[in-house]
């Protein structure tokens, strides 16, 4: 299934208060977890911001891209152990100081997938429901950088997420604080896949 952009006003809303939370939110602390969670051991950096994914039971499949067009063909495609793959169609660089990775969850097995949690991460309080969990890591600047999230720890990203079914695909969205302009490439990471290169476009 698939739900493709959202509308100007609610990513200018998002944008306006990213700006604003950016300039408030210092760098976290550092350090990596095993292949389920995370890439090398690498500083961290995250950031707060007003707003946050929605639920609709199923999944909120918000882009962030507005009403610009997303890409059709992959960058990058990785499988978990339980049939899942992730495509990642662009990861783009925005005006306003974040970059959105927009993509797509497949379930290729023949056994519905419940354990949505695992992709929310290990943070206290984090959203059970969301992809959460998503990372990149600049390694030439070695910082690791967290999916954003509102005062309240609700991400900017896909949530809502109940099940995916065997057969059923999803469409989804991650926004992250945006790495330096000459940073060109990240190994991005969603727990329980495996890390993968992906280049920023502009």
């Amino acid at each position: 299934m698939s739900m493709w952009g959202t509308s100007r006003a609610r990513r200018g809303a998002a944008t306006v208060a990213l700006a604003a939370a950016l300039a408030l939110t210092a760098a976290g602390c550092g350090g990596g977890d095993d292949g389920d969670g995370g890439g090398d051991e690498k500083s961290s950096e995250t950031a707060e911001t007003s707003g946050g994914g929605d639920s609709d039971g199923k999944g909120d499949g918000r882009q962030g891209g507005g009403d610009e067009e997303v890409p059709s063909e992959p960058i990058a495609e990785v499988k978990n152990k339980e049939d899942i793959v992730l495509r990642v169609l662009e990861l783009k660089r925005d005006a306003g100081g974040f970059v959105t990775l927009n993509g797509e969850l497949e379930n290729t097995g023949a056994e519905d997938f419940l354990h949505i949690q695992d992709w929310s991460g290990r943070e206290q309080g984090a959203d059970k429901s969301s992809l959460m969990g998503a990372t990149f890591v600049d390694l030439d600047g070695k910082k690791r950088y967290y999916a954003l999230r509102d005062t309240e720890m609700r991400c900017l990203c896909t949530s809502g997420i109940a099940s995916l079914d065997a057969g059923e695909s999803l469409t989804v969205y991650i926004q992250f604080p945006a790495p330096p302009d000459d940073t060109t490439e990240v190994e991005f990471q969603l727990p329980t896949f495996p890390p993968t290169n992906l280049e920023i476009s502009e």
